[in-house]
């Protein structure tokens, strides 16, 4: 298992069962969309004691859901600004939970969300943790990076 994989897979169930009532499961095998179907990117920066950055990354049917649910409106009240500001809520409650177990002190940046056409990168970063979740017929993707030590990098 890789670090702190348990936790994440905790933690995105609770937020997406409780504020969305969907089912997020771990999806061990990835099964689903491809790179390419991952339209959108949700982040957050861990600074201080511990730095790196959580992401996670949607397909637009998902993501178009999981902003319906949140403002209680139809599929075609939602735009791309309500799809941000879901995704950048779900990215930042995620990103809370997850600096809470990395050592202190350690501050979390503001979310950003950004439409993708491949994975997002975060420059400097090295993957430390990275879970699939099935949910509605969907899969999304929670990662953990970690900021690159330009000194001990060879």
């Amino acid at each position: 298992m890789q670090f702190i994989e348990k936790e994440i897979c905790e933690y995105t169930e609770t937020i997406w069962n409780s504020i969305l009532s969907l089912k997020a499961i771990p999806d061990s095998n990835g099964n689903g969309n491809s790179e390419n179907d991952f339209a959108l990117a949700g982040c957050v920066h861990i600074t201080g004691a511990w730095e790196g950055t959580v992401t996670i990354d949607f397909p637009m049917s998902l993501a178009e859901q999981v902003a319906s649910i949140m403002f209680n409106l139809n599929n075609n009240e939602i735009d791309k600004s309500l799809i941000q500001d879901a995704l950048g809520e779900l990215t930042n409650m995620t990103g809370g939970n997850i600096k809470s177990l990395l050592p202190e002190p350690c501050y979390l940046s503001l979310p950003a969300v950004a439409f993708t056409e491949s994975n997002m990168r975060v420059p400097g970063s090295e993957m430390v943790t990275n879970v699939t979740f099935k949910c509605s017929g969907e899969n999304f993707r929670v990662s953990l990076l970690k900021k690159v030590d330009k000194d001990t990098k060879s």
